[in-house]
This record gives structure tokens, sequence and C-alpha cells, in this order.
């Protein structure tokens, strides 16, 4: 059973290609059309629940969540409307989300649209155009969240460097696995063709230009009055979508000039809607949904997800006639199908069109104005699927009038159309996608998709998010698209010489693309962020390009970070977080011992990553015990594999501050959320004979290091030297030989 409620834009399957992979014009029709079309549907309704107070809860119950199904979501409406709901006969439901590039209000909000998911209904997975790799960004994630952090990750998206999903997944408190669903050789191939279609642009307006106003003067002279007026009415519709404009002056036309509308159901269903809406009182309506409200505030839920899951029952209901008013209004919604009411609309016009031609060559003339609106979608690269079967169905009379445009136009269709087919077949098959998920495409790959999704029985919801009062940015999507690698942009800072190129040329697709490229660049642009205080900057070094630290820097940034320790009576910098390896190995051992002294009394919170059967066995050696209740009082967390019978777990890994996990091994323990939730904040070191990572520190199974770990989580400079076999045997050495004068000093 079909069920569809639009809320935002009526005409959406005029909303296109998605970037890197549409022009400029089709961008600007997919600001049009969700900024227009909210006046259409839902224009009374909006003004009643403009307060967020009003209409969900202020407080998050993380525990009540699954009490409210899928089916019943619906979207703050600061952040989106939702525009079709179809009930499949599958036990998954996919959350459609069209995107629209280049406008930070529409990337702000789907990230919020996708948090809210996560945090309301559990999808913690979405799968994205324009990518063909999968991840949760860990590295990006994992960083503790920071004004630093917030800034860099809200410029790169302000700078379209990043995505509304991307934001989502590096700021997420909980990880967010992104999985590209692109086929890398044919979105490769679909972006030439487009690069190839921008360089000939121009040359298609001005063709289109000509036409189009040849073809006027034709109008003009050759339909009659009323004609002429509903034809221009028509004609805007088609170049706008603007159906909120359209609808009431194609009805009151089909009104007068006596057409059938009885027997158009979708029709007849829009009509009584509209009344509907009028009806409501907003003062009334307003009164009731605070009341309402009052006793769900601590729920997460809208007030139409309230009542769609049936969280209100129907007697108390019975209290709010306004409320019960607006419950009718969403089941009317529910039973138009956006497809039947466009083809009932495009019946209705050609009813009235048979009441208004008057002469053969009027009717000739229409024809030939709809083929060229026809073609001029194409063209412009603003079809839709619809269209392209339009085409197909009449193709042999437009085939004398092709174009090497228009070829490369119907090109690039082709190859979107099989990319369509790529993205269900993983949205079906790969395992990463099962169950219920986010899908982020452009307009033409959702009203694909969704036909695809139809045919399946597979249930889903698409959504557009909000655009705000902000305009797209035009000029940045066109840089972005046709630039050879991503420059700086001009600023205060000193203009960019030949040596600070990026040392790798990307294109902005490959920017976006490259997931897994952002783990790796976004990291260390937040410490340069953090050190220099300075945007700018941070942005320079996560898109590769060299960046200096001034020593004056680095020395504020340690002293505010507390991780500058202070010098020896000697005058010996012990700097731990500036430690040079080569310097300190070549110190003489006295002064390496009167360095390693003030390291071991530096005082942070980090863990240790080992199993029970390890520490089992450490127990048998005198003073682990002692060590292991010290390692606890200061504050450091010990976590353990459980990879014994928890009967058979030693009574002294059981205190608090000893962490046990079940898992299958070391690599699977990394992946459970209580390690993922403490990673975020403490370095860790592991402790495991013949474990080896690469990125990690791993130190033999002795009970020293129950002491001596937090001196190689010192710092990222002590970290990293502590993959040096050498040092890492020297830290041992000199941390034996400290802990063995005291010993021996409390025992004189």
């Amino acid at each position: 059973m079909r069920k569809m409620l639009i809320l935002n834009e009526f005409y959406y399957i005029y909303i296109c290609v998605k970037p890197p992979l549409i022009s400029k014009e089709e961008f600007a029709m997919q600001f049009r059309l969700i900024r227009k079309a909210s006046f259409f549907f839902f224009f009374l309704i909006i003004p009643l629940f403009a307060s967020p107070l009003l209409l969900r809860s202020e407080t998050v119950n993380p525990a009540a969540n699954t009490s409210v199904p899928l089916s019943s979501l619906s979207v703050p409406e600061e952040l989106g409307k939702v525009q079709e709901r179809f009930s499949g006969k599958s036990a998954r439901t996919v959350i459609q989300i069209q995107d629209v590039h280049a406008h930070l209000a529409a990337q702000q909000n789907i990230a919020a649209i996708l948090e809210r998911l996560r945090t309301v209904f559990g999808i913690k997975t979405s799968a994205l155009e324009g990518a063909w790799t999968s991840t949760s960004l860990p590295k990006s994630q994992m960083i503790p969240t920071s004004r630093e952090k917030q800034l860099l990750a809200g410029t790169l998206l302000e700078d379209d460097l990043i995505s509304g999903p991307v934001y989502t997944a590096i700021m997420s408190p909980k990880p967010v696995l992104l999985v590209g669903i692109e086929n890398d050789a044919l979105y490769e191939k679909n972006r030439a063709i487009y690069l190839a279609h921008l360089s000939v642009d121009g040359r298609i307006k001005e063709q289109l230009r000509v036409q189009s106003e040849n073809l006027e003067n034709l109008q003009r002279s050759v339909w009659n009055p009323d004609l002429l007026n509903f034809g221009n009415a028509a004609g805007k519709f088609r170049d706008t979508a603007d159906l909120g404009k359209f609808f009431p002056f194609l009805f009151s036309a089909a009104e007068a000039n006596g057409a059938e509308t009885s027997n158009l159901a979708q029709i007849t269903l829009l009509k009584d809607t509209l009344a509907l809406e009028k009806s409501f009182s907003k003062e009334k309506m307003e009164q009731e949904v605070k009341t309402l409200m009052r006793e769900y505030k601590n729920t997460p839920w809208t007030l139409e997800e309230l009542m769609r899951g049936g969280k209100i029952p129907a007697e108390k209901l019975g209290s709010y006639p306004e409320i019960q008013k607006l419950n009718r209004l969403y089941q009317m919604r529910d039973q138009i199908s956006l497809q039947d009411l466009m083809a009932q609309i495009e019946v209705l016009i050609g009813q009235v069109l048979e009441k208004l031609f008057k002469t053969p060559e009027e009717r000739s003339l229409w024809e030939k104005m709809e083929r060229f609106y026809l073609t001029k979608r194409i063209l412009l690269l603003q079809a839709t699927p619809s269209d392209i079967q339009a085409y197909e169905a009449i193709k042999e009379t437009l085939e004398t009038d092709i174009s090497e445009e228009f070829r490369l136009s119907l090109e690039f269709y082709d190859v979107v159309k099989k990319r369509d087919d790529i993205f269900f077949d993983k949205i079906m098959n790969d395992p990463a996608l099962a169950g219920d998920i986010a899908v982020v495409t452009g307009g033409f790959h959702t009203s694909g998709l969704s036909q695809k999704f139809r045919d399946a029985g597979i249930s889903y919801i698409t959504i557009t998010p909000e655009l705000g009062d902000t305009a797209m940015n035009e000029k940045l999507y066109e840089k972005r698209m046709t630039e050879a690698e991503i420059p700086m942009e001009k600023s205060s800072e000193t203009a960019l010489s030949s040596a600070d190129r990026a040392p790798t040329a990307s294109t902005l697709s490959e920017l976006r693309n490259a997931l897994a490229r952002i783990d790796e660049d976004f990291p260390p642009a937040v410490a340069i962020l953090k050190k220099t205080k300075n945007v700018w900057k941070a942005k320079k070094r996560y898109l590769r390009y060299p960046v200096s630290v001034s020593p004056s820097q680095e020395i504020s940034h340690l002293s505010r970070e507390g991780r500058i320790s202070p010098e020896t009576k000697t005058g010996t910098s012990v700097n731990a977080s500036r430690l040079r390896l080569d310097e300190f190995m070549a110190k003489p051992r006295a002064e390496q011992l009167a360095i390693f002294r003030l390291w071991l009394k530096t005082q942070h919170k980090s863990m240790l990553v080992s199993s029970v059967s390890v520490l089992t066995k450490m127990l048998e050696t005198p003073g682990t015990e002692a060590r292991l209740k010290a390692l606890v009082a200061r504050g450091d967390l010990l976590f353990l594999l459980q990879d014994v019978a928890a009967d058979k777990t030693p009574v002294a890994l059981l205190s608090r501050g000893i962490e046990r996990i079940e898992a299958s091994d070391l690599d699977a323990i990394q992946k459970t959320s209580p390690f993922l939730s403490y990673a975020r904040h403490r370095p860790y070191v592991f402790m495991k004979n013949g474990y080896t990572r690469s990125n990690h520190v791993v130190v033999d199974e002795d009970s020293v290091w129950l002491e001596l770990f937090p001196v190689i989580t010192a710092s990222a400079s002590h970290y990293e030297n502590a993959r040096n076999a050498a040092f890492l045997a020297l830290i041992k050495s000199l941390g034996t030989e400290v802990i063995s004068q005291e010993v021996a000093g409390r025992a004189a």
C-alpha cells in the first residue's frame, strides 16, 4: 500500500542530480522548488507550529526511543519536511534525504536530521551518493568535542569541503557509518560527461533563448487570448515547477471552462485537504498543542510522531478538537500519491486545453511548445526520470532535430540511470546496509530509487532539508566543480608561494569522496587550530598545504594543555611534548634518570589494554597487586579482555577502575561501545606478547608497565617515539632503575 505525505514540495520530481554531477541551472531549480513549494502545502500549518517547543520534547529520553516505530517519523519543521511516505511489505525502512549542495543551511540540516535519526530511531548508517568507500571516520570522531573541533568542522562545511553526513560522522558522540554506494568508474564517466557538457553550456543557452523567443512570438500571433493566458501560466510552471502557484490557477481555469474534476480522485483529495487546512484556528491550535505537549516534554518525539505512533490515546485527543483535525489532515495526506497526483494534473491540463483550442494551428503549436520544454529540460540537465521516459516515447519525432549537445545530455542521463542501478543493488545486497538506513542522494536519484523501492516493496520516507532564508552559493559551486585542484582562497594571510602548493592536486569531488582522506587530514588540522588559533591555517592544513607553527605558538599551546614539565636544577629541559628522540638517547644516564623521574610524576589519565589471562599470570609476581591498586588510585584505567571464565577471575581484577569486556580477541574488543567510549578521552597502550599494531604502542607482559605506561601516553611525541624499540627498551630500563632506587630508599 502506498502512503505519501507531502509537506514541503509537491513537484519534487523536477529536482535533479546532485553535484558534482548537476548543472548550475539544475542546482538553482532545486533551491526554487524547495523554497517555493513550501508555500503551496502546509502554508497554514507552519505558522501554528513555528515554535519547536510546542512540537517536540525538550529532553531526549533514549530509553523510550524504540517505542515509536520508524514509520511514524516526522521532521522538526526547522530541519526539513517529510515529502513522501511509502509503506511496503518489507521489514526494513529506508530514509531518503534529498541533497542540495553548496548550500550551508541545507547541509547543516541534513547533518541534524541524521543525528536525530541516530539518537531517536537508532539509525547509525548512511548510504552516500558520490562515494565508494566506507568509514565511520574514527580518528576524527574520537577527537574530544571542543570549540576548535566545532569551528573547523563548521568552516569546512561552510566552504563545501565536507558534506552534512561527513559533519555528522565527525561531530556525533557515537560512531555513524558512512557507506559509499557509487561505482567509481561510472561516477568518473558521468563527471567527465558533465564537464564536457559544461563547455558547451553557453551555446546551449543561447540556442534555447532564440527558440523560446520565436515560439513566444508565434504564441501571440496564433493563440486566442484565453489560451495564451493559460499557456503562459503553464509555461512558467514548466520552468519553475512551482505547483503552489499553478494549482489554484489550474483549478480555477478548470471550473471556468467546465472541465470535469470529479473523476480525478487525487485532485479532489488535494482540494479537500487545502480546505481543511484553511479551517484551522491558529489561536486554538497553539493553546491545545501547548497544553497537550506538557505531558510529553521528556520524550524526543514531535507531535506528529506521537499521534502516528499511537502514543496519545483516542479519548485524550477527544479533548482537543483542533488537534483532531490535524490528525485527520495527516490521514488525508497519506492518501495522496504524488505520482498519481501529477498524472491527474496533466489530465486536467489536457481537459482545459480541449476547451480552449479553437483551431488545429493552436493545438499544433501547443504540442510543439511541450516538446520544446521537454528538450530544454534535457539539454539543461534538469530532466526527471519521467522526462526521459517521455522522450523515449516521442524520440522518433525528434530524431532529425538532435544535436551533438542533445546527444551529450542523453548520454549523461544514460550513465545516471546506470548509477541508480548500482545504488539500488548496493542498498539491497551490501551487508553494511542491511536493516533501516538513511540514503543521501540528489533529486534525480531519489526519484529513481523511489520507484525501485516501490517495485521491490521496500518501505521508504523521503525528506527534504529546510533551506532557511539563505541563498545557494552558485559561484562557490561552479568554482569547486571547474577547478583542477583546491587552492586556498585569498585572505588576510600572506599569499601562497609556489612552494606552498598542496602535495596532491584534487578536484572537489575527490576531496568529498575520499572519506578515508578526511580522517587523515581532519585531526592534524584540529591540532593546528589549537596551536595557532587560526582557522585559515587549519583549513590550509586540511587541504594538505604546508603550515608552520612558531615556537611561541608551540609553547603557548603546551602551556595551555599543561604538558610542559619544569626544568631540572641543571637546566636540562624536560619538555615532555617536544621530546627529540636522538637528543634524549644521547644524554648521559644520570641526566636521563633525572628527566624520567619528572615524567613519572606527571599526572594524566590514560588506559592500559590487556587481558584477564595476562594479568592473572602477572599476579603471581610479587608487587603486581600493589601496582594494580596504585594504577586505580591515580585515576588510570585497566581495560581487560575477559578471555577466562568469570568465576576464574582473580578478586584483584574485580575492583573499580578495571573494566572487563567479553569479546573474541583484542581486535574485537576495540570495536565495542565501552572501549570506544573510553578511548575517545584516554590515550592507550596495549600489553600483550606477540601482539602488533602499526599505529599503537604495544609493551611486553611485565608488571612494571602498570607503573610506567603513563610515561608513554604523556604526549604525542612520547607515543610516537615509543614505537621505536630502542626508546621503549630505554623507558623500561630507566623506569625499573628509578623504581628500584625508590624501594631501596624506603627500605633504608
